[in-house]
């Protein structure tokens, strides 16, 4: 079994779960909104019929009529990464102003901005949209340090139900499956022992890295709010085997000394609101910091307006396909 300490890093190196899995409400809310463009003209030749003459496709539901049709339980929680999200990197990691300035100075100043357009729509999202929606400000280190810790204990636990209450469903699963791996014998141990309380987390050990909020498209009173949180903490694991005496029925437990170790992490909050109720907040998952590689991206890039930002994104998203 993979050791604790390394699950966020493996989780972070790449998404664990697609936003849009055949056999979930996500795919079923979006499915009915494409179209199959080639199919009038394959259907056109078979039955010798004029390639410019299209097939008629049946009216379809609009995303809000499917998604009123679905009941909380089906509503889908997996819906990735919001685009644009920037977390600046530890002092550390930054480039070298000396030796990349321009890069160094790109991702100041994209720090900056971000910061600025997450603060006007987080109101936006709370105050405008809607109205009277607060900002649980001082929730957010509060949830974020319970969560961690209930999600970690949960694991080396094997407490899958508590699992599901504290995450979405794509780490759940991902965390299940881990847990169902695991030799019948053996047992996990976990703790925090303490928070690294670093001025580059105000001496917390938590900080707020990110925070935004939007409306999710053609559902109303629907939108999502992730917070990225740095944790930086000593935790302890370790583990257990249980063996039974072929004497006696008595279990006899050997234990390995506990692995104590330094963590880094950033991890991701999510409070769903559909229909005007609000979620309670959840564990999306791991991410990591922005890199110099992501000035490339278009929501980052320099000199492009929105809409040349949106085509590139679809381009990039069309060319993954």
């Amino acid at each position: 079994m993979a050791s604790l300490f390394t699950m966020a890093s493996s989780l972070s190196k790449g998404p664990l779960f697609s936003a849009a899995r055949p056999n979930n409400a996500v795919f079923q809310l979006y499915s009915c909104q494409c179209r199959l463009f080639s199919q009038s003209s394959q259907l056109g030749a078979m039955r010798g019929m004029p390639e410019n003459i299209s097939v008629k496709q049946p009216a379809q539901p609009s995303m809000k009529t499917r998604g009123m049709g679905l009941s909380r339980s089906e509503l889908p929680q997996d819906i990735g990464l919001l685009p644009g999200t920037y977390i600046r990197p530890l002092w550390r990691d930054m480039p070298s102003i000396f030796q990349q300035p321009t890069e160094r100075l790109q991702m100041e100043w994209l720090w900056l901005k971000t910061g600025f357009q997450n603060i006007l729509g987080l109101l936006a999202y709370s105050k405008w949209v809607n109205k009277g929606l607060p900002l649980r400000l001082k929730e957010r280190r509060q949830a974020a340090r319970e969560l961690h810790q209930r999600m970690y204990s949960a694991f080396a636990d094997g407490d899958v139900g508590t699992l599901r209450k504290v995450c979405c469903t794509g780490l759940a699963n991902s965390l299940s499956s881990r847990i169902a791996s695991r030799p019948k014998d053996e047992k996990v141990t976990w703790s925090l022992d303490k928070y690294n309380r670093t001025p580059g987390t105000f001496l917390t050990g938590l900080r707020i890295v990110s925070d935004r909020a939007t409306q999710i498209p053609e559902i109303t009173n629907s939108g999502v709010r992730q917070v990225v949180v740095r944790i930086t903490s000593r935790q302890s694991t370790g583990k257990v085997k249980v063996t039974k005496s072929p004497k006696s029925a008595t279990s006899v437990e050997t234990t390995t000394p506990a692995k104590q170790q330094d963590c880094t992490e950033y991890i991701v909050l999510q409070k769903l609101r559909w229909f005007g109720e609000e979620e309670d907040w959840r564990i999306w998952g791991h991410t990591s910091p922005s890199t110099v590689d992501d000035l490339d991206n278009p929501m980052f890039m320099s000199g492009l307006s929105l809409s040349e930002r949106m085509d590139a994104m679809k381009e990039a998203m069309g060319g993954r396909k």
